[in-house]
């Protein structure tokens, strides 16, 4: 049982440092996939599920509002006084995932308003390549916010290991 919540714990280690690293290509990956798998017929209800896509990037907007309101509110805490002064570059990194998420959840919002205000392509690899794009954002801001998740609760679970300090006597 304990081998596996280490191997489990090694695998999102993995997968976070594989994000940090190439979230980007990720993204255009399985935009790219999106957007073939539309082309040729087996992505069909894109435009139907714009307004799912709407109420879910506003979700994700507001916890993520929320989430950067409270960090901001902490940021002079003493943990995260303390917080800074085992991972100095945490904090920026937190705010950079937080902005980001934020940023891509709108531009999700008007590219979701955008195609359903306009009528239907008039070639399939036009609304392809419309798919493409806007699944990039739409995975981005997705697989992101799980990112931006996993940053908060590090702060609030994970043990940093402080050193105690010696007692007077």
């Amino acid at each position: 049982m304990a081998e596996d919540k280490k191997m489990s714990g090694k695998l999102f280690e993995k997968l976070e440092d594989t994000w940090i690293k190439h979230s980007i290509l990720i993204c255009v990956g399985l935009g790219m996939l999106s957007g073939i798998l539309h082309y040729f017929g087996l992505l069909t209800n894109a435009r139907t599920v714009a307004s799912n896509v709407v109420s879910f990037a506003s979700i994700v907007i507001g916890v993520t509002g929320v989430f950067l309101t409270l960090i901001i509110t902490l940021q002079e805490s003493p943990a995260f006084s303390r917080l800074r002064e085992f991972f100095p570059s945490f904090q920026k990194s937190l705010y950079t995932s937080l902005k980001s998420q934020i940023s891509y959840g709108l531009i999700v919002v008007i590219l979701s308003i955008v195609i359903t205000a306009l009528p239907p392509a008039p070639f399939k690899i036009l609304a392809s390549i419309g798919v493409t794009i806007w699944f990039y954002f739409f995975w981005y801001m997705s697989l992101g916010s799980f990112y931006s998740v996993k940053l908060i609760t590090d702060i609030i679970v994970k043990n940093f290991d402080i050193p105690k300090r010696n007692s007077r006597r």
